[in-house]
């Protein structure tokens, strides 16, 4: 629990100090998709048992996944969305995106090792760093798209 109420209690510590919130409503409806994404795939993975978070009680399994959902998820997101490079070029979006999925990669690798994760069935870091690099395209194309959308 205290790994996960840690980086909630970070995220959010660091997005009241960082975060440029007069962008909030130009960012809030990719983080919004974010946070509908990350509630969806925890469906998906809970059902399938791809991933799963140790813990004594269901209840606590609950508030892993609702301090992910309402913390560090759209947090992360917010994030990645204000730092994005002036300069946009694939190249430059390419090495971006790499450095989040690094960043969410090595989150997890944590929580892997110190027994705050487990992979089940077939999934693996490698399958989780895939998805991160998906999911980066995801809202960097929602946030493109919303940002300047089709006239």
């Amino acid at each position: 629990m205290i790994f996960f109420l840690g980086l909630f209690i970070l995220s959010w510590i660091w997005f009241l100090l960082f975060a440029d919130k007069s962008k909030f409503r130009l960012f809030y409806p990719s983080v919004l998709l974010a946070m509908y994404l990350a509630c969806a795939v925890d469906f998906f993975a809970h059902h399938y048992e791809l991933w799963n978070y140790p813990a004594p009680t269901n209840q606590q399994t609950f508030w892993y996944h609702l301090m992910q959902q309402f913390g560090i998820y759209p947090i992360t997101v917010y994030f990645f969305l204000q730092w994005l490079p002036r300069r946009q070029t694939w190249n430059m979006i390419a090495v971006y995106i790499f450095a989040w999925s690094m960043f969410a990669f090595m989150i997890e690798w944590l929580a892997i090792t110190y027994g705050f994760m487990e992979h089940l069935s077939w999934w693996n870091l490698r399958c989780s760093y895939l998805a991160d690099w998906i999911l980066f395209i995801i809202f960097y194309r929602h946030h493109q798209w919303r940002a300047n959308p089709p006239r």
